[in-house]
């Protein structure tokens, strides 16, 4: 078969499953990495790297069919379903719902997407975004730090994908070092990409855009976790109502490789699992910084620990030799943060059903305790 055939099949074949039923699982490659104009040839209407002025950051980054719309690109008809659209869909949306429209591509049932793929693997999922089930946000009440009920944009007021993603890509934050294996051949396995999620500056419509991702995109809706805004005592968190230049998800303190070792240096959380360790006496790059957020709950993993006096600590390689936790020694094993993961929660050390001092002791150590 010569290469104009194969391309004309290929094309063929993904027309025909992009239009299927929702529970058709596709694997999207989100890499900024360059692919052969010979295997580009056939996906470049979904995947087409958008222009560097979208973001202001340089990044050539491939969103899919979230964006890079032209005059000459027909990637509107891919999500929207002009003339056929079901009778209870406002926006002609293919799916009955914006979850179950998503979930055309994004679908898990498989494992091999965001939701799914840990209980396909057999294990207890043990944390969750309710999507399409709650409209209660757990610590959303900004005064009294309790759950707080918010009319969100699913079924019923209900969380949809939407309250957390722009799907057009519009208004979103700025790409940042992302953990999950692709499948794409373009992409070493291993390797580390710079990708948005398609994350809004504004999850959940808060009042005040967030550019880049770490506490305070966590707090647009979880606003009685503020440690700096809220009336009940929460543990510390770098955000901008603590510190005028907080860390982010893309530059914390993290802790050297190596035995007991006591020098950090400053960089993205992701793909390293050096900044969930913080010695004490702090280093100079960790004094006066609190963790944030996703320091505390990330995907499951086993990070290290600090040594017996606490002012040193050994850290346990970050490793992703597979994809969707297909492999049980990979560490964590799966990437699927924050849409569901084995830990309660959604703690980065815990069980699917409660956590102990392991997690608390990365960053108190018993030396440092009055």
């Amino acid at each position: 078969m010569n290469s104009v055939v194969r391309r004309i099949a290929l094309t063929a074949l993904l027309a025909a499953l992009l239009v299927a039923a929702p529970g058709i699982a596709f694997a999207f490659d989100e890499s900024t990495s360059t692919i052969p104009a010979s295997s580009e040839a056939n996906c470049g209407g979904c995947h087409d790297p958008w222009p560097s002025s979208t973001t202001g950051t340089g990044d050539n980054e491939r969103i899919g069919v979230h964006g890079g719309y032209t005059t000459t690109t027909s990637k509107c008809t891919e999500c929207h379903s002009v003339h056929a659209a079901p009778a209870n869909s406002s926006v002609l949306l293919p799916g009955s719902t914006v979850k179950a429209t998503c979930f055309t591509c994004h679908d898990g049932t498989q494992g091999r997407g965001v939701y799914g793929a840990i209980a396909a693997r057999g294990l207890s999922v043990g944390g969750n975004h309710s999507v399409e089930e709650t409209n209660v946000v757990p610590g959303g009440n900004a005064n009294t730090g309790g759950p707080l009920s918010v009319a969100f944009a699913g079924p019923n007021g209900t969380m949809s994908c939407t309250d957390c993603h722009s799907p057009h890509g519009a208004n979103i934050v700025a790409p940042f070092v992302r953990e999950r294996a692709r499948t794409g051949l373009n992409v070493p396995m291993g390797s580390t990409y710079r990708s948005s999620q398609i994350l809004k500056q504004r999850p959940g419509n808060a009042t005040t855009a967030t550019v880049v991702y770490g506490s305070d995109w966590c707090l647009g809706c979880h606003k009685g976790r503020d440690a700096g805004l809220s009336a009940t005592h929460n543990h510390p968190a770098d955000s901008a109502s603590t510190h005028a230049t907080p860390f982010n998800y893309s530059y914390v303190a993290r802790l050297n490789a190596g035995t007991n070792a006591s020098v950090t240096t400053t960089g993205s959380l992701g793909a390293n699992n050096g900044g969930y360790l913080m010695p004490w006496p702090r280093t100079p790059q960790q004094t006066g910084h609190a963790p944030i957020c996703q320091q505390c709950h990330e995907d499951a993993r086993n990070p290290g620990s600090l040594s017996t006096t606490g002012n040193a600590g050994t850290v346990i390689p970050f490793t992703v030799t597979a994809t969707d936790g297909t492999v049980g020694s990979n560490n964590p094993r799966f990437q699927t943060f924050p849409h569901e993961t084995t830990n309660f929660r959604m703690l980065v050390e815990a069980d699917a059903t409660n956590y102990t001092d392991n997690l608390c002791l990365n960053c108190h150590p018993l030396a440092q305790l009055p």
